[in-house]
């Protein structure tokens, strides 16, 4: 199957920083490049989420596996003054310099 390395290629080249097209808003680039940086972040939380719940289940922390997921199901999010997790990740890096950028 020859289209999925090419399919793969343009996935990639829509996602790492082409320059938007004359067709594609900057309000649209800004929407993908944060969809791909809260991608990433869901990556890395997932684990650490389904972590957390079975750690909640197995201590009897909250009475159900339910209550469990909700409690959890935050995690990784800013909460009071704390901060998100992971905008640190290249995907998220790159989606906050287009926002900051002058549109050039």
């Amino acid at each position: 199957m020859k289209t999925l390395p090419f399919l793969i290629v343009i996935s990639l080249a829509v996602t790492t920083g082409i320059p938007a097209t004359a067709d594609e808003s900057r309000e649209e680039k800004q929407a993908k490049l944060d969809s791909v940086c809260e991608v990433a972040r869901q990556k890395k939380l997932t684990p650490m989420k389904k972590k957390f719940v079975e750690e909640c289940v197995a201590n009897k922390e909250l009475p159900g596996r339910d209550e469990c997921v909700t409690f959890y199901a935050d995690y990784g999010n800013r909460m009071g003054g704390r901060t998100a997790l992971f905008y640190d990740l290249p995907e998220c890096v790159t989606a906050f310099e287009y926002q900051q950028s002058s549109g050039n």
